[in-house]
This record gives structure tokens, sequence and C-alpha cells, in this order.
């Protein structure tokens, strides 16, 4: 499972997909592998160090490459890291992110509507401890960022984007963790009208809306990676310097319009095949078919032993994987 930041994709590619102009240029030294993007409104200089799991990242505007638009370092599966400054044609500050920490400084001069969005994030943060806890919220949540803020003509805005109009709707996204795990992105949705009343969604594209019905007082995750593996091992896992195993934790959308919407589950998937394809003269794929060991993270508890499989295909243009899917 990719645990990659997804947020940080996203920033990533803005400045490659700005629309016309588009020129690029690769050089290679001993020690680096250097690309230059040039499109009609950045210029971005992404230098990867080759011994190393580093990537400098500048961007300036194109209109005067003496200008910065933004720099700094991230890992070659483009996880941003330290602080990050970013700054408008003008030269005037838009805010300071520290990706380490996740914590981000907004030039509020700059940013119409954002006292809007602390507000409603104030409210969607209640709403994850009043039906988990402060405990879990502390522990095991982090927003890094991540939301988008809508009114009725549309997109206007986000936590790093200006608002343009005064929104109506506001969505949140949260990444969440198991003990010393890194932290899997965007595993809480939450959308607020403009009263901050919670709106129930079962079409989200990551399928993480709603909330999880927790049993009980103690309503933070309890569940150790190597009791896991162990209580798997009873249930058909075998462990051997060749077995290929992962952790993560998912979301089980139930896909109704309900506050709790769905439920977290603890995976350990061993894989226990690849079958290779080929679709006409163009078009490759390959499906991995894994034994899944489920628990509930609440409470440790071995929940059943499934067959899932993922599918990966590409071809000249375009390719996708798929997450887990039942393999039946």
């Amino acid at each position: 499972m990719n645990t990659k930041t997804i947020i940080s994709t996203i920033l990533f590619l803005t400045y490659f997909s700005a629309s016309g102009q588009f020129r690029k240029q690769n050089i290679e030294t001993d020690s680096s592998e250097i690309q230059i993007i040039r499109n009609s409104v950045y210029h971005v200089y992404e230098e990867a160090y080759k011994n190393k799991d580093s990537v400098w990242f500048s961007v300036h505007f194109i209109k005067d490459t003496t200008r910065l638009n933004t720099e700094g370092w991230k890992t070659k599966e483009n996880k941003y890291l330290g602080v990050w400054r970013e700054y408008n044609f003008e030269g005037q500050l838009l805010y300071t992110r520290d990706y380490d920490n996740a914590s981000c400084i907004i030039n509020k001069d700059l940013y119409p509507y954002h006292h809007l969005v602390e507000k409603m994030k104030s409210k969607a943060d209640s709403l994850i401890i009043s039906t988990y806890s402060q405990e879990f919220f502390e522990n095991f949540v982090r927003f890094n960022f991540n939301c988008s803020a809508y009114d009725e003509e549309g997109y206007v805005g986000s936590w790093t984007k200006p608002l343009k109009r005064r929104p109506t709707e506001f969505l949140f996204r949260y990444s969440v963790k198991i003990g010393e795990t890194d932290w899997f992105p965007e595993m809480i949705g939450i959308t607020l009208d403009s009263l901050g009343k919670y709106v129930p969604n079962s079409d989200d594209r990551w399928n993480r809306y709603g909330f999880e019905e927790v049993k009980g007082n103690k309503r933070t995750f309890n569940i150790d990676r190597d009791d896991a593996c162990k209580i798997a091992t009873k249930h058909g896992l075998v462990l051997s310097d060749t077995t290929e195993i992962s952790e993560f934790l998912t979301w089980e959308n139930f896909q109704n319009q309900t506050f709790y919407n769905g439920r977290f589950r603890y995976y350990i998937t061993e894989l226990t095949g690849k079958t290779e394809y080929n679709k006409g003269d163009v078009r490759k794929g390959i499906i991995y078919r894994f034994n899944v060991y489920s628990f509930n993270p609440w409470t440790g508890e071995f929940i059943e032993m499934k067959k899932m499989k993922s599918r990966k295909e590409w071809g000249k243009h375009s390719g996708h994987i798929t997450g887990l899917i039942p393999d039946n």
C-alpha cells in the first residue's frame, strides 16, 4: 500500500500541469539528475541526488525568474520535508509551512475569509473528539491543511489558496496513523455547511467520509503490529525471510449517507502471487493476490482472513492501479 502524502503529490503536479508553453530539459551529472520545466506560469528546477533520498525543488515565476515562488527539500517519493514558504509574484509571503511538524502560518492580510475556514476547522476537530476521544485526536490524527471551500458556483479556494468568494461549504481531510506507523493520508473526511453543520456524503472519491460508531469508554486505537502478526500466524500467515507482508490502516465504507458510515480496519497483507497479462499489443498488466488478515484497531481483535487482489495496468499513454478488492 502506497502511503506517501497525497496532498504533497497534488502540490507537486500543480506546477507541472500549468497550461501552455510547456518545455522540459533533462541534465545528468555524476551526482544528480536535474529536470527543468518551463510553462506559461512557472520555471521549475528539480535536482534529485543519486546516492541519497533527497530532491531540491525550486520554483520561480516565468515572467521574471529572479522572483521566487517556493523552494525546499523533498524525498524521491514526493514527500515534502522541513519548512517551505510560498510567495506571490509581488514578493509577498503567502504562508510558511512546516511539513515535519504539521504547522502552517498564513499571511491573513492576503487571505479573505480565512477566519471562516479556521472557525469551521475547529468545528470539524470537535466532531472527531466528541465521536472518538481527545486522546485519539491528539495521538493518532493530524491535519495537514488539506481542505477545500465551495459556494454555489463551485470551488473558491483552500487553506493555502486565498478564497475568491465567501464559501458556503467546507471539506476537511485528516491523516491518521496507528502506533509508530507513517501517517495514512485522507483517512477522515468531513464536510460542513455554512453553519458548521455536518453534511453526510457517500460519494467521496477516497471513500473516507463518515465516522465509526465505537463502543465503550476507551475510544482510541489499541493494537500492536507484533501482536497482530502473532495472531495472524494462528490463522494461516507463514512468516519467513521471503514472506512479503505489509501493514496499513484502511476505511471500509458502508456507502450510505449517515453519520456512522463505515469502520476502520487494520490490515496485514501477505502477497501470495502475481499474474501478468496482455491486452492486445499496447497494454500490459499485473494482478497481485493477497491473503488479508483484518483486525479491529480499537481493540486489537482479529476479525477475519480474506482473499483480495489489486490490479496494475498500463499502456503507451495511460495506466492505473486499483486498491485492494475482493478476489472472488
